[in-house]
């Protein structure tokens, strides 16, 4: 396919996916998981030029459509996951330190848009935040309100709201960092599968992933600090935890994936497994856990038989 054809049409569907994502509400958070993808692909096939071009091109069609922070926001959001990543990996950068890369800029890029946006409107980031998470709870007390709910069903829902906007308030810069994290990986993945690719994603296959040992360390000192009677330390920690447990789960599910290949299992087998893993509790915390404790029992080493 020519260049100048790939970047139309990748393009083409990313504004097609920003436009309905922007009328799915809270399920627009799923198509934002595949949006840069299709620059990121004509990337990898075209090189550095075609996907910037069509980074800038789509940011236009935002500016044009749904205004100023919309473009500027998904330039910011998805510009290092859609030109930068498939830079990288095309000059052999392994997939995971790309990934790393890749979020440290856009934080650095989001928290310096998301200052200067504040600093334009007389506020503050924090403000902004909570605004918008207040808004978000207000608007989803409404909908609870109009079901015709019984009443102790009601406040059960009304006490669980409340508690995940506490959550929400606290670590949205764990939060924040997590969603731009599960971007890239799952737009390395889609990369990884891509049909027709003339190119290769390096770095070690999914199956031997592991975190830098020291970070456990990292992860017991932030839990630890929980039980501590000091807010900020408090914040902090639950930010970290907030980065670091999705992580080893990423890890877990590395190990799950390891011995699948080594039993041979069906993928019809294997895609069962991981839907167990995402929605059968307490499946999700074993693995997390399994993740954690390859620093100490190294699961995927080979045993030397005794006898």
């Amino acid at each position: 396919m020519p260049a100048l054809v790939a970047v139309l049409l990748g393009c083409g569907i990313t504004s097609a996916m920003l436009l309905s994502a922007a009328a799915m509400g809270p399920l627009a958070a799923i198509v934002n998981l595949f949006l840069a993808f299709p620059l990121a692909y004509v990337g990898m096939r075209h090189g550095l030029v075609a996907a910037l071009s069509g980074l800038l091109l789509v940011t236009l069609i935002q500016l044009q459509i749904a205004g100023s922070v919309s473009g500027f926001g998904y330039l910011l959001q998805f510009g290092a996951a859609s030109v930068l990543l498939p830079m990288l990996l095309r000059n052999g950068v392994a997939w995971f330190r790309s990934v790393v890369i890749c979020l440290l800029l856009t934080a650095v890029l989001v928290t310096a848009g998301g200052v200067g946006y504040a600093h334009r409107h007389q506020t503050t980031t924090p403000e902004i935040v909570a605004t918008y998470i207040d808004g978000e709870v207000a608007a989803a007390r409404q909908v609870y309100e109009q079901a015709d709910l019984p009443e102790e069903q009601l406040q059960n829902l009304f006490s669980v709201l409340d508690t995940t906007a506490l959550f929400f308030h606290q670590a949205y810069v764990g939060l924040a960092l997590t969603a731009f994290g599960v971007l890239l990986v799952m737009t390395v993945a889609m990369l990884k599968i891509a049909p027709q690719r003339n190119y290769s994603v390096p770095g070690e296959l999914f199956h031997h992933l592991k975190v830098p040992e020291g970070l456990v360390w990292l992860l017991i000192v932030a839990g630890f600090s929980l039980l501590l009677n000091h807010q900020l330390a408090q914040q902090v920690a639950l930010n970290v935890l907030t980065v670091l447990l999705p992580l080893y789960f990423l890890q877990g599910v590395a190990i799950i994936t390891f011995f699948f290949k080594k039993k041979a299992f069906s993928t019809l087998s294997r895609v069962f497994g991981y839907l167990l893993i995402l929605v059968i509790n307490p499946l999700p915390l074993l693995v997390m856990a399994i993740g954690v404790f390859d620093m100490w029992f190294d699961f995927r080493k080979p045993r030397v038989k005794t006898t």
